[in-house]
């Protein structure tokens, strides 16, 4: 559970112990009567909006990163696709220079038995 989750359900529990167990009163507290009962609600629903809010605004931050790193690797593959076959000529050009450079200095120096 993320940790501003947690701590508003902390904040709800700690504003009003009466609100969040129905049916028993908070230590001290006189049982609540019809008024208090919808006051009671109208907190509950206002916290519980709240929440969805907090909640709403929280997850999407999270899944962009699972998100970026899906793109990221769609990226690297189409770029490998395309480097690949570049690698690999600049490879066999880069071997066919050293391979030439050294028949040149073969050819040029003569071979002391």
């Amino acid at each position: 559970m993320p940790l501003p989750v947690l701590a508003l359900l902390l904040l709800l529990l700690a504003a009003r112990p009466g609100a969040a167990l129905p049916g028993q009163d908070g230590p001290g507290e006189p049982a609540e009567g019809p008024e208090e009962a919808a006051g009671s609600a109208d907190f509950l629903s206002r916290q519980l909006q709240s929440l969805s809010e907090l909640v709403s605004r929280e997850l999407p931050p999270q899944l962009r990163p699972q998100e970026l790193r899906a793109q990221a690797g769609l990226y690297l593959e189409r770029a490998n696709k395309q480097l690949e076959p570049l690698a690999r000529e600049l490879q066999n050009n880069v071997l066919g220079l050293f391979s030439s450079l050294l028949g040149l200095r073969r050819a040029e120096t003569p071979e002391t038995p």
